[in-house]
């Protein structure tokens, strides 16, 4: 399987330096802020959140009575990327409530459903949050999937390492989750045409809502012409945010994933983004066997540029695996 060559010019590499610091560093191109951070943890039974100059940047979810826990993600200024959840009365883009800003869920686990409104049976039970001054942090959790009433069939161990800010406003959610069956029965995740990690972008980047806004765009990286269509390590989001600034957010497939490289599913009509690993087939687990899928999101302040995405792609993959 080929994955790309990697084609560094001048210009661009006395630009870059790659840093592995604890967490994985992205000094990409963007604008630096005057403005020096000032980084604040808010952390309840339910939720941390990373906040600069008492304005969010990011903030994770793990409310076992809600279940399915995600991810709001921001900018430095508070400027907000995602669609919030739960969804505000009278949002422009109400559809699809099940959406959750950065989230993960299987479309159907043994033919069950559990992507729509089936919430009560993905349960957090455990989270083990770190964080540091410099706005990184670390968050594992474990997650019963399970129906109403009845013991587990899929036990996932999670793990989300959330790189430190740059000041031009980059940083990386290094998502790695790990899936075993808790009982003495295959577990088949049903094939679909979506389902897995997926992003649910603003309702503002979407040009239809705001007529002064242009709809944000797609790109991907560019694969050998012997790879199937559809399939490609990294794809990208990318536009002018409400603050009037270009903004990217950039979603990593790992070579290590099974089924590398990954196939993707967006939308048009609601800014959506989902590597989907089911697309092609039905995975199934066996009895103490596990399955192991690694992703990056990468919140990228500046101009898509596909060889510096390309670079951060390269930097993700070098990097040590969360534990």
């Amino acid at each position: 399987m080929c994955y790309g060559l990697y084609y560094i010019d001048r210009h661009v590499m006395r630009s870059l330096v790659l840093c592995f610091v604890c967490v994985l560093a992205l000094p990409l191109h963007g604008v630096e802020s005057t403005t020096k951070p000032d980084f604040r943890w808010r952390q309840t039974d339910i939720s941390i959140a990373l906040l600069n100059h008492g304005q969010m940047v990011w903030e994770h979810h793990h409310d076992r009575k809600v279940g399915k826990p995600y991810m709001r993600i921001g900018l430095l200024d508070g400027t907000e990327l995602t669609r919030p959840w739960p969804i505000p009365k009278d949002y422009p883009k109400a559809d699809h409530t099940w959406h959750r800003a950065l989230w993960w869920s299987w479309k159907a686990i043994n033919g069950v459903n559990f992507w729509e409104e089936n919430q009560i049976g993905t349960e957090p039970v455990e989270v083990k949050i770190t964080h540091s001054d410099d706005g990184s942090a670390s968050i594992a959790t474990t997650i019963e999937y399970h129906l109403p009433d009845k013991a587990p069939i899929v036990i996932e161990k999670r793990t989300i390492r959330i790189g430190k800010p740059y000041a031009t406003g980059t940083y990386l959610i290094d998502w790695q989750a790990t899936f075993t069956p808790s009982g003495d029965e295959d577990v088949v995740f049903n094939k679909n045409g979506y389902g897995g990690l997926a992003i649910r972008m603003a309702a503002e980047f979407c040009g239809d809502v705001n007529k002064n806004v242009t709809a944000w765009q797609f790109v991907r990286s560019k694969e050998a012409a012997d790879l199937p269509k559809g399939a490609c390590r990294w794809m990208a989001y990318h536009g002018i945010a409400q603050n009037g600034r270009p903004v990217a957010i950039a979603m990593f497939s790992h070579p290590d994933n099974p089924r590398f490289p990954a196939f993707w599913c967006t939308r048009d009509q609601y800014p959506y983004l989902n590597p989907c690993f089911i697309s092609k087939e039905d995975c199934t687990l066996r009895k103490e066997e596990s399955l192991t899928l690694r992703y990056g999101v990468l919140v990228y302040q500046g101009q898509a540029d596909t060889e510096e995405i390309e670079l951060a792609w390269k930097s993700f993959v070098d990097s040590p695996h969360p534990k």
